[in-house]
């Protein structure tokens, strides 16, 4: 593409950015290019492509996040406020904030770090370049904030803590902290991924609004689910290994992208399921009685009773605030249950030691969540990642023994990651990074698998390579345990069906029976607290 000859024609004005001929290199691994792009004013982009395609790094040179390989060129063509302003430069050096950004990265760190920004604060913030308000805001500025927030139907969220917002109300937020300084280009970058179904759907009307007002602002939607794009995209451009293989029109490049099933490896890693077979004894795998959970004075779970029996496979429900992800948690042990009104509930494991010793058990339960992912603390290579699940600690402390390797080589290749065993983490794409968490989490042979959205972040071959394959795990007796806001995300050997609202348990039993529920619910048929 070049700027007299875009994908679809003549630009109609002159490129917000262009690139031209530009690569990104890391670590001696090439993530993006070579390619072209234009983007014009008012141009809706859908950027599309598997994990590790380079979607992430091609938004992040656009924004001017990442430098380019010598040889490669950037220009930035934004109009100046007043006549005679702006013109082209290689940089977007004091241009940032006209390139806005909203992302999952950026929710997940407010809640790993626990800011303790409001949601007027979050918004303050998008006059600046950091995730923090830095400095007292200008009178026009905190003007501009309040009266946007009115007009996106969000003041209730001002006084807030961005932390303990829901995650579809936090998102919201972010598009608006995106907005507030008039940016010419939005860019969400996997904007959608941890929004129950209403936050996504709520999400997406919120952002065609903004798109239907402001016919100037250009859009960049990197995205991994194409049943889920904002009605204002026109346009679509697919990177397949870090190079452009497609771009059109959007319904266009939609039909020429015919999924295909991945096919299943041959080999399962039989040890990482086999060590739930020696469970058929216990009563129950975990048990969970009259246990609350309290944060800073906010009780986020109330009186939860929950068994795990042999057999049993559970999806944890609810909408975004629920309470599902501070669930996972206490029953991996990382949160305590509160003793705030009396004594505090239990936590009780099946296969734990005859001495009782929780420690050990806990790390024999297989974990991954997206705080997980976030605050992995060491850039090791992929290898080495996996390998800390042996001991399921964060540190390497020895190099695994012959038989840990070949687990560890086995889990790579059941979860299709062999080919990046020496790549770093921190090269990784968001999807990729999941899946090796995956396989980390299966690495040291647990009794129980707790995964909180294991799917976030895959794409359309991973989502359904991952599904096969924590279906193959359960058929062989390892318990799952896992939350998902996507319905089609469900391994089919779930069985039972835990739901919560508002922190407390509205229903708990078999898979069958919580459609009836459903149905019941929506029916009017159920008394008030359900």
């Amino acid at each position: 593409m070049d700027r007299e000859h875009g994908p679809l024609g003549p630009p109609l004005a002159p490129p917000l950015v262009e690139l031209r001929g530009v690569s990104v290199t890391r670590g001696g691994t090439r993530l993006l290019g070579p390619l072209d792009f234009c983007l014009e004013p008012g141009a809706r982009w859908a950027v599309l492509g598997e994990n590790g395609a380079g979607k992430t790094s091609f938004l992040r040179l656009v924004r001017g996040e990442v430098l380019p390989d010598a040889g490669g060129e950037r220009v930035y063509d934004f109009p100046g406020a007043l006549p005679g302003e702006g013109g082209p430069q290689p940089t977007p050096l004091g241009l940032r904030q006209r390139l806005a950004l909203v992302s999952g990265d950026m929710q997940d760190a407010f809640a790993v770090h626990n800011w303790a920004a409001t949601g007027l604060d979050v918004v303050l913030s998008g006059f600046g370049d950091g995730p923090l308000l830095y400095s007292e805001p200008q009178p026009a500025q905190l003007s501009a904030a309040v009266k946007l927030l009115d007009a996106l139907s969000l003041s209730g969220l001002s006084g807030r803590r961005m932390a303990r917002l829901s995650t579809g109300e936090g998102r919201k937020l972010l598009l608006a902290r995106a907005l507030v300084s008039g940016p010419d280009v939005l860019v969400l970058d996997e904007g959608l991924e941890g929004l129950d179904a209403p936050a996504r759907r709520e999400f997406l009307a919120l952002l065609d609004s903004v798109a239907s007002t402001d016919p100037r602002l250009a859009v960049l939607f990197a995205t991994h689910r194409l049943d889920e794009l904002p009605g204002c995209l026109t346009k679509a451009l697919v990177l397949q290994t870090g190079r452009v293989s497609l771009a059109g029109p959007l319904d266009e490049v939609l039909t020429a992208l015919r999924p295909s099933r991945p096919n299943a490896a041959d080999a399962l890693p039989l040890a990482a399921a086999r060590a739930a077979q020696a469970l058929a004894g216990p009563e129950f795998l975990a048990r969970i009685t009259s246990a609350s959970v309290d944060v800073e004075g906010a009780r986020l779970l109330h009186e939860v009773d929950w068994t795990i029996r042999p057999g049993e496979h559970w999806a944890v429900q609810g909408p975004n605030g629920a309470g599902k992800s501070t669930l996972l948690l206490l029953l991996a042990g990382q949160v305590w249950p509160s003793a705030v009104d009396g004594p505090p509930g239990m936590v009780e494991y099946g296969f734990a030691a005859p001495d009782g010793n929780l420690d050990d058990a806990r790390r024999r339960i297989g974990f991954v969540s997206a705080s997980l992912q976030a605050t992995f603390p060491y850039d090791l290579r992929v290898e080495e990642a996996v390998a800390t699940g042996l001991d399921n600690s964060l540190d390497v402390f020895a190099l695994p023994n012959p038989a840990g390797r070949a687990r560890c080589a086995a889990l790579l290749d059941f979860f299709g990651l062999a080919e990046l065993a020496a790549r770093r983490v921190r090269s990784l794409s968001r999807g990729q990074l999941r899946r090796v968490l995956l396989a980390r989490a299966l690495a040291g042979n647990p009794a129980l698998l707790v995964l909180d959205e294991p799917m976030a972040g895959l794409d359309a071959k991973a989502r359904e390579l991952t599904r096969e394959r924590l279906d193959a795990l359960a058929a062989q007796g390892l318990p799952l345990v896992l939350v998902t806001h996507h319905q089609a995300d469900l391994p089919g050997q779930i069985n039972h069906v835990l739901a919560l609202r508002s922190g407390r348990v509205v229903f708990c039993g078999k898979r069958e029976a919580y459609g009836d529920w459903k149905a019941a619910r929506r029916a009017g048929r159920l008394s008030p607290k359900n």
